[in-house]
């Protein structure tokens, strides 16, 4: 069984395209949201088949408390 082409998608938090890698990298998808923490965006995990499911979004990171 071959695996599906995969890719990260890294977006600003402005919704623009940044950066992308490639699945089949070990660690590719750690890469992507370190990239996405120092655009403050998100990375989207692309299909082969062109569909995008958001894996990592920096607004919706829990926040430690300040107390």
């Amino acid at each position: 069984m071959s695996k599906k082409s995969v890719v990260y998608r890294v977006y600003t938090r402005k919704g623009q395209f940044h950066h992308c890698y490639s699945a089949l990298l070990e660690g590719a998808l750690g890469w992507a949201i370190d990239c996405a923490k120092v655009v403050g965006g998100s990375v989207k995990e692309v299909t082969s088949e062109g569909v995008e499911t958001e894996v990592f979004c920096c607004s919706k990171e829990p926040h430690a408390s300040t107390n």
